[in-house]
């Protein structure tokens, strides 16, 4: 039966036709997502916050930045300590969206610690030019602050020490999508079927790679589960971000020493390969709503698929990083003062009334545990020096 609403755009059926009537999965996503002329972050297309299609913790208030400025802050004082001699101290943001975590760690570091602010510089990594026009507006107007853009492949050239976020980073990367049939796994592609002189997208089984069947082999041992697990339906589905190990690799090539943070959509690998998640976790989003139709809008929506929480760390521990620890945002948050930020509130006056009761509600939606308070932190450590101590405040007991 044809979808309806997965029409092919005229630039996507070009594309297929070129590659001989069928892509992959991974193909088409990167595509839709970031084809230089066509593609949803590529183009500037995204819109996000609260008017947007999907709002991240950047985009609800200044607070999360402020927060997350706590840590980032006391890491780059542990690199100072340690005696580690550099020029400067580097904080890049992977993947700045609208660049307003960016902006915002600025301002947020140079109240916590004006004297650090002289020996930081941001470095925002974005490959995407429309988002990274949308940026410099945004960043530009900060002033004081040493900052610049690059990509990773620079970066290796010329090493740095400092704090790396990546804050809903690798969901957006493209992903083989597996699907388990009659007791075999296919790859799973996306072709074209015609009807009316309308041409639509339909998925389509595409024999494995040598790399999946290799990911396949590796993951029993290395989740310590049975995958694929018992008694899943027939064409069961799921996804392996397949990028996200060379993404670890080349990332340890740009860090001497220093901390990693990743923040994201994630779970357990006994949830994330659960015989009941037979579609597995990929959604779209529009103008604020989900879509499980993957197919839908290709090129304007956005694509995003949860991490497995082990299969991440294991490609981390796997390319010379060191595992520091992971909880969920709300308790990270909570650690790092949020309830204080709450409490001043009290002291609002009444004229400024409205205003409190929107922060206190930005607040709150970034720890509720149905939404962004569920999202993972996971941190990671590079350590060429053996006098390096990084202290994870985000891991300890909640600042009461």
């Amino acid at each position: 039966m044809i979808d309806p609403t997965a029409r092919c755009p005229k630039w996507l059926i070009d594309r297929i036709r070129d590659s001989g009537g069928s892509i992959s999965f991974y193909k088409y996503m990167d595509l839709v997502l970031n084809d230089p002329k066509n593609g949803f972050y590529s183009t500037g297309k995204l819109n996000i916050g609260k008017d947007g299609d999907f709002c991240t913790s950047p985009s609800l208030s200044n607070d999360f930045a402020s927060l997350l400025a706590i840590q980032v802050v006391e890491w780059l004082l542990n690199l100072e300590k340690s005696g580690i001699d550099s020029d400067l101290y580097s904080l890049i943001e992977i993947g700045p969206g609208e660049g307003t975590l960016s902006r915002d760690l600025m301002v947020a570091i140079s109240e916590i610690a004006p004297a650090l602010t002289k020996k930081i510089e941001f470095i925002l990594v974005e490959l995407n030019a429309g988002m990274r026009r949308r940026q410099e507006k945004v960043v530009n107007n900060v002033e004081g602050i040493n900052y610049r853009w690059s990509n990773i492949e620079d970066l290796i050239l010329k090493p740095v020490t400092g704090v790396v976020i990546a804050n809903e980073v690798l969901d957006a990367f493209p992903v083989e999508r597996l699907v388990f049939s009659d007791n075999k796994v296919f790859r799973q592609g996306v072709s074209l079927t015609k009807t009316c002189d309308e041409y639509f997208l339909k998925f389509v089984d595409l024999k494995p790679t040598s790399e999946i069947i290799k990911f396949l082999k590796e993951s029993n041992k290395l989740l310590k589960i049975e995958f694929p697990p018992k008694d899943i339906c027939n064409r069961w589905v799921t996804e392996w971000h397949c990028d996200v190990p060379s993404w670890f690799g080349k990332l340890s090539k740009v860090l001497i020493n220093g901390s990693l943070l990743v923040v994201d959509y994630a779970m357990e690998s006994k949830r994330y390969y659960s015989a009941m998640r037979k579609d597995g976790t990929l959604i779209s989003y529009k103008n604020q709503e989900a879509n499980s139709n993957i197919l839908a809008d290709a090129g304007l929506c956005d694509l995003t698929a949860h991490l497995c929480i082990e299969s991440t760390i294991n490609y981390a521990l796997n390319n010379g990083w060191n595992f520091m620890g992971e909880t969920r945002q709300g308790q990270a948050l909570l650690a790092l003062g949020l309830s204080d930020f709450l409490y001043s509130l009290q002291n609002t006056s009444n004229n400024d009334l409205s205003v409190a009761l929107s922060r206190r509600e930005s607040l709150l939606r970034l720890v509720d545990p149905m939404g962004l308070g569920n999202f993972r932190w996971l941190a990671f450590q590079k350590n060429n020096n053996d006098d390096l101590i990084l202290r994870n405040l985000f891991l300890e007991e909640p600042i009461r």
